[in-house]
């Protein structure tokens, strides 16, 4: 039996609040996971710059730079989310949490694949990243299927949340609790929900900001474990 979208997305808060204890860890090579993500930061910035330099897809851009990639800035917001959740689950419909936890799902397969990355690091002593550096410790984790399952996840989520900020009564009810949310102390993930509402619905044209995406993130994918030294060519 599949599981409600409530379930699901308090499944994959347990798994995020997880990696976030794992992260503060004291054997945790910490530099190396934030020079990686930086380098990742810098990388995606490039990679897309044509969208980031276009008005309607800007803030989808900025808002995937920053949220995804945004640094360790994601525990509060997940704590923020633990604590909302009965509330949530009382007034979002099951297909709204669905989404919900497919954001959560590809921000823990994105930090799975980032801790990995920085283990190696650490294990080759690596203190900068060039491109050449950065495909042999991408190589080393060794997990094409985990890499495809994060793109196609990258996809499947654009999509739906197209659907969801089509849905007047779910825009209406984020924006309704801006102020109690910043009340209460949950105003990093008020913000969080009103910020990726706002720059989907200001997509120009979703499919292919979406498909732009998909298209040359799995290209890179399969270059990269084909040998390529620039994978992120376009």
């Amino acid at each position: 039996m599949s599981k409600s979208g409530a379930e699901r997305l308090h499944g994959m808060l347990a798994r995020n609040h997880d990696l976030a204890g794992r992260i503060d860890g004291r054997e945790f090579p910490l530099d190396c996971f934030e020079t990686l993500q930086q380098f990742q930061r810098d990388r995606i910035a490039r990679s897309f710059d044509d969208l980031n330099r276009q008005e309607g897809y800007r803030p989808a851009v900025e808002f995937f730079l920053s949220e995804i990639y945004g640094g360790l800035h994601f525990r509060d917001r997940d704590q923020d989310m633990g604590r909302v959740m009965p509330v949530m689950t009382r007034f979002l419909p099951d297909r709204t949490l669905m989404t919900m936890s497919e954001a959560f799902e590809l921000q823990a397969i994105s930090l799975e694949f980032d801790m990995e990355m920085a283990e190696w690091m650490a294990r080759w002593d690596v203190e900068v990243l060039d491109m050449a550096t950065y495909c042999r410790v991408y190589l080393a984790v060794d997990d094409r299927e985990g890499r495809e399952r994060q793109i196609h996840l990258i996809r499947k989520l654009g999509y739906d949340l197209d659907q969801l900020v089509r849905k007047s009564f779910v825009n209406y009810l984020v924006r309704l609790l801006r102020g109690p949310a910043h009340a209460a102390g949950f105003g990093n993930l008020q913000e969080f929900l009103e910020s990726g509402l706002n720059s989907f619905r200001a997509l120009e044209d979703p499919e292919y900001f979406i498909e732009t995406i998909y298209v040359r993130e799995w290209e890179s994918m399969e270059r990269m474990f084909d040998g390529d030294e620039n994978p992120f060519r376009l």
